[in-house]
């Protein structure tokens, strides 16, 4: 690992680009609303399509990589991801929007998956700590950009202007990855590839994808419906919604840079088992709880979500003992594409009853969460409990 310094500062810097522009959407959804006159359904759509188009670039992902090379991934990445948001200034109709989001996530979806495949090449070693580590920095990003765009809708800046300042973080990283050197066994193992017919057979890839996919839909759907929950049913303003959002994204990023001792030190299947058990109570508690108290509750959830992703990332490396990145490629995008039917079916919830009911169907896919991990330790191989 020591050997690769600048790519190991790169994955961190990804991600925290990654956490950065995701979760200033969660403060920036009000703003968006109001803009375009738009109801919840139409948010879910829009949400949806980032999602889908995040999706897609995880799917073909890998697929790309092998072909063009990972650092051609990237760049590409970077560039949609700029480009999407620099057009955002110039349009009037949300149909546009739902365009430009698109392209935000296909993006995206092409550096996570750049970020994630250069950690399983370079971190060998005490992978559950080290993917921990890597997605901490995701977590750094998270903080920042809720609060970021909270204080930027204060100094009455429109979303689209809030948006367009992350382009100086995007435009720093793609000068950097210039003229950073990829080897070859990292930039381009066509070895690693496994055909899509092998990996669909198999259940414990869909037990995978349904573990994941949970958590995913857990985390992001606070992340974008925190604000706005706060906000309608607890009378908070925007700006102080923004503040337990990014308390949650400060808590989660603790989370990490601890998570990764208790991983290793308890066992990766058992740390998942009690932490999803542990953020189900808390975010009950928080419906449950009025004013302050119940925003706390949800800020501190931030700490045992804050290992699912990697961890399973981690599980999943140990697992496969060749074609990790074509497992974790389909994997993701499956989990991608749960994420996104979920977030469309948050907002429908939100206007067929209401915000309330909306927010507190996130609890359903925590409890998932424990189901599906539960029927997955049952078909892992590699002993966990080691």
């Amino acid at each position: 690992m020591k050997r690769h310094k600048k790519l190991v500062f790169l994955a961190f810097m990804m991600m925290i680009m990654l956490g950065f522009i995701n979760n200033m959407r969660g403060t920036l959804i009000p703003p968006i609303r109001d803009f375009y006159t738009v109801n919840y359904s139409q948010i879910g759509v829009m949400l949806m399509a980032s999602t889908f188009g995040f999706m897609s670039a995880t799917f073909f992902g890998g697929l790309a990589a092998s072909h063009f090379g990972l650092k051609r991934v990237i760049t590409f990445g970077f560039l949609a991801a700029a480009f999407s948001i620099f057009i955002m200034g110039y349009i009037n109709s949300f149909f546009y929007l739902i365009l430009l989001m698109t392209l935000l996530g296909i993006g995206l979806g092409s550096v996570e998956i750049g970020a994630n495949s250069l950690g399983a090449k370079i971190f060998v070693e005490k992978s559950g700590m080290m993917m921990n580590m890597l997605h901490l920095f995701f977590g750094v990003g998270a903080s920042i950009g809720p609060r970021y765009a909270g204080w930027l809708l204060s100094l009455d800046l429109e979303w689209y202007q809030i948006y367009l300042t992350a382009l100086v973080l995007i435009l720093f990283l793609l000068i950097y990855l210039f003229f950073t050197d990829f080897p070859v066994e990292i930039e381009n193992d066509k070895k690693d590839n496994i055909a899509i017919k092998k990996i669909v057979k198999q259940k414990k890839v869909w037990l995978f994808s349904a573990v994941l996919g949970s958590a995913v839909v857990s985390e992001i759907a606070i992340g974008s419906w925190l604000v706005n929950f706060l906000h309608v049913e607890r009378a908070f303003s925007t700006t102080s919604a923004s503040t337990y959002l990014s308390l949650f994204f400060i808590i989660f990023t603790v989370g990490r840079l601890v998570g990764g001792y208790f991983t290793e030190h308890l066992g990766y299947i058992k740390i998942l088992f009690i932490f999803a058990s542990a953020t189900l109570f808390l975010f009950i508690c928080g419906l449950l709880m009025e004013g302050v108290l119940g925003a706390v509750f949800f800020s501190t959830a931030g700490f045992f979500i804050s290992i699912m992703f990697p961890t399973i990332m981690a599980v999943i490396m140990n697992e496969f003992d060749k074609g990790v990145s074509s497992y974790m490629g389909f994997i993701i995008t499956t989990a991608s594409a749960i994420n996104m039917t979920s977030n469309w079916l948050i907002g429908k919830i939100n206007d067929i009853f209401n915000v309330f009911t909306g927010f507190a169907s996130i609890s359903f896919f925590m409890f998932l969460i424990i189901v599906f991990l539960y029927f997955l330790n049952r078909e892992l191989e590699y002993d966990f409990a080691k």
